[in-house]
């Protein structure tokens, strides 16, 4: 697997690979990646539970009211726009040799 988002086919190949390499939250039962919200200036929360696709922005000043669920192509184009944040956390990972 590709550590750096440069075509759609590595995210892709990321999501197949999300449960490897990101954190588990036993209580909520999920899966889940942090990376820097760039715009905003926090942080972003990717989760997988039974197969469905979530994110959650959280900040000093704002915080996402709820789980915002997202389909397939909508998990693609949200990566796609953050790739670099997420380029830069998973690389960070690989360092600490978490895949």
């Amino acid at each position: 697997m590709a550590v750096t988002i440069r075509r759609k086919k590595d995210i892709e190949e990321m999501l197949a690979d999300f449960e490897n390499m990101a954190k588990y939250d036993e209580q909520g039962q999920k899966h889940y990646f942090v990376f820097r919200d760039r715009q905003r200036g926090g942080w972003w929360t990717l989760m997988k539970t039974n197969n469905r696709w979530s994110v959650h922005g959280k900040g000093d000043n704002y915080c996402d009211i709820a789980e915002t669920v997202l389909n397939k192509e909508e998990v693609l184009r949200f990566i796609w726009k953050n790739r670099s944040a997420v380029n830069q956390k998973r690389k960070s990972l690989f360092k600490e040799g978490v895949r």
